[in-house]
């Protein structure tokens, strides 16, 4: 009995020693630099945090299977935050970039007061390595007085390839998509 203890407790160290496991990679979206929509627009504009479905508020990297339905989640390839808080900053940086005179901020806390207030809910963000990535997203845009002054359905997608840098690239991109047609409304709506 003790032999076999023993050579369990070898068997348990030499892989714990000599076995490698795969090291996980941490990804960011970035903001895209694209043209300004309008150097008039100079409100005070607040973002709420980005909706995501649950399936997607996860720190694993969720793609989709080609031809199939089935969902792949990644465990070595992750955001390297909170998708939705990620989400979220990224919009608020590509809506600076846009709107330059505007001063965008992701709201802290409900007590803060802003000319206009921004939110995002996603129904979908997939991607098929080599395929495609994207996106379905609702936008609502309100006034200081909680006014609704426009609600949009975006979609859009993008041709990626194999790699979850494509992947990400895609991503970033079609958020810099949903960024500009916000922001288009947003200056429209403060002429």
């Amino acid at each position: 009995m003790r032999f076999f203890k023993l050579l369990v407790a070898c068997l348990f160290l030499s892989a714990c020693i000599f076995g490698t496991s795969q090291n996980a990679k941490f990804y960011t979206l970035t903001s895209e630099q694209t043209a300004v929509v309008s150097k008039k627009c100079n409100a005070f504009i607040g973002v709420g945090r980005v909706q995501l479905p649950k399936y997607l508020d996860r720190p694993q990297i969720v793609t989709q299977g080609k031809d199939s339905p089935e969902m792949v989640i990644s465990e070595y390839n992750r955001w390297v935050e909170a998708p939705a808080v990620l989400t979220t900053r990224v919009l608020t940086e590509d809506l600076s970039a846009l709107l330059p005179k505007a001063q965008i901020k992701m709201r802290q806390n409900v007590t803060e007061k802003f000319d206009m207030f921004v939110t995002v809910e996603v129904v979908k963000m997939n991607a098929v390595l080599s395929e495609k990535a994207q996106m379905e997203a609702w936008f609502t845009i309100k006034d200081n007085t909680g006014k609704l002054l426009k609600r949009q359905k975006f979609s859009s997608e993008l041709k990626i390839g194999k790699s979850y840098d494509d992947l990400i690239n895609g991503y970033s991109m079609l958020w810099m998509q949903l960024s500009k047609n916000i922001a288009e409304h947003l200056a429209k709506s403060i002429s």
